[in-house]
């Protein structure tokens, strides 16, 4: 592999048939300004409409990064997260709505705790390159405090990436107390710690690689969600020979809670489902006793209808866990501090099980803003994308719901189209 892959899409026969249903004609390349290699992202965000918009917009933001549009990028996350924080922002408001949350499987994406988080730390990195250092802080806090919370239970923070980022945002803003405070929380965080930034340094490099953790169904009815880590090539990245250290382990990230290890996560509609079983074992059992005593009196014929009920009734509950996830994120992210005016010695590559290694020439992100400069690789194969999120609901399952969201799709879809396609226009016509 001597050069980067170019990026793939895959719009198959079931995405036209979804645009085709449920969403009005969309606006060719040239009627937009969003650029062609975004245009199958924002298909699919129109498509699967609010059942799917946190997704397909983090999705959306984090390719228009990949693809140096960091206006787009910024719209796509401003937007996930104002649908985010109506669940999980720290307010009464936002814990009353998580109680009256729907059913795992059809309620509309929110993420896992390390894809809420990450969310934030992309806004925050979006921040630090416009030198607003004051926002930047702000999102990084808003990440490690999105890391701690599942449901309404809340764990330890141990995302230290986000508490050393918060302590750079503060020390590019001129607040070294601040700074310091951060600093002293990043290296109580993680399994090893992080150290704070040597003086002098006002270059930030980031370096990122792999892929996603993976999200799949577990248990008797799919019940129950794992979380696996994704794959993560060698990435050999130095500065001045010297390898860089690990900040932030995704795949860590998403199988921990308070820093200890996650079996499972399983939806509440599993444990009502279970419990019916053992009802309805009780109420079978139970009949065949009767007949026993009774010759199948009328205890026995009660019992059997019990049984039989509490079995439809589980039956009929089907509940899945909801394995959708956000697939263009990285496994692992690496990082330095180097002197400002340059990235130093710093060279970083792929490198293959039989040591082959490919050069990453080019960074998603290289700006420098007031007194502090941002550097962001991803070091990772764009992947072609899927025409739908992965989901484990079935056709007439997902056909149901879209039926059901036709209307707050309608206008889900012009809100989208006054963010991006509107926007873009007006861009290009110079207002």
């Amino acid at each position: 592999m001597s050069a980067r892959r170019p990026i793939r899409f895959v719009r198959t026969a079931v995405l036209a048939a979804m645009l085709a249903c449920t969403a009005p004609a969309i606006a060719q390349d040239g009627e937009a300004g969003l650029p062609s290699g975004l245009r199958p992202y924002y298909d699919t965000l129109l498509a699967e409409g609010e059942w799917g918009a946190v997704l397909n917009l983090q999705r959306l933001g984090l390719e228009a990064i990949d693809q140096g549009r960091l206006d787009v990028a910024e719209r796509a996350f401003d937007a996930a997260l104002e649908r985010i924080e109506l669940i999980y922002a720290n307010s009464e408001s936002a814990k009353k709505a998580r109680s009256l949350w729907s059913s795992e499987g059809s309620k509309d994406f929110k993420g896992e705790p390390y894809e809420r988080a990450m969310t934030y730390y992309y806004r925050g990195l979006l921040f630090m390159a416009q030198g607003d250092y004051e926002n930047a802080r702000a999102s990084f806090r808003s990440a490690e405090y999105q890391d701690t919370m599942s449901g309404d239970e809340t764990y330890a923070g141990d995302f230290g990436l986000m508490s050393l980022l918060s302590g750079w945002a503060s020390t590019c803003a001129g607040d070294a107390g601040m700074a310091a405070d951060f600093y002293q929380r990043a290296a109580t965080q993680q399994p090893a710690g992080l150290k704070a930034p040597p003086t002098g340094r006002a270059t930030l490099v980031l370096v990122e690689s792999g892929t996603s953790p993976v999200k799949t169904a577990t248990g008797s009815y799919g019940e129950a969600m794992q979380l696996k880590r994704g794959d993560n090539p060698f990435v050999s990245a130095s500065d001045g020979g010297q390898e860089l250290p690990l900040l932030g382990d995704i795949g860590w990230q998403a199988s921990t809670l308070g820093g200890r290890q996650v079996d499972a996560i399983l939806d509440g509609k599993a444990s009502f489902r279970k419990g019916s079983e053992t009802v309805a074992g009780i109420g079978l059992q139970g009949a065949t006793m009767a007949v026993g005593l009774d010759n199948g009196g009328g205890a026995a014929g009660a019992l059997a209808v019990v049984g039989i009920a509490a079995v439809l009734v589980s039956s009929a509950s089907k509940p899945k866990a909801d394995i959708r996830y956000w697939d263009n994120l990285p496994d692992r992210i690496y990082g330095t501090f180097v002197k400002s005016g340059g990235k130093g010695g710093l060279s970083v590559a792929e490198q293959t099980a039989d040591g082959e290694r490919y050069p990453v020439d080019a960074p998603a992100i290289d700006r420098a803003a007031g007194p502090c400069r941002l550097v962001l690789y991803r070091a990772r194969e764009p992947g072609a994308l899927r025409a739908q999120a992965v989901s484990n609901l079935s056709a007439g399952e997902r056909k149901s719901l879209h039926k059901r969201n036709e209307a707050r799709d309608a206008a889900f879809r012009n809100e989208m189209d006054r963010r991006f396609v509107a926007s873009d226009e007006a861009l290009a016509g110079g207002e």
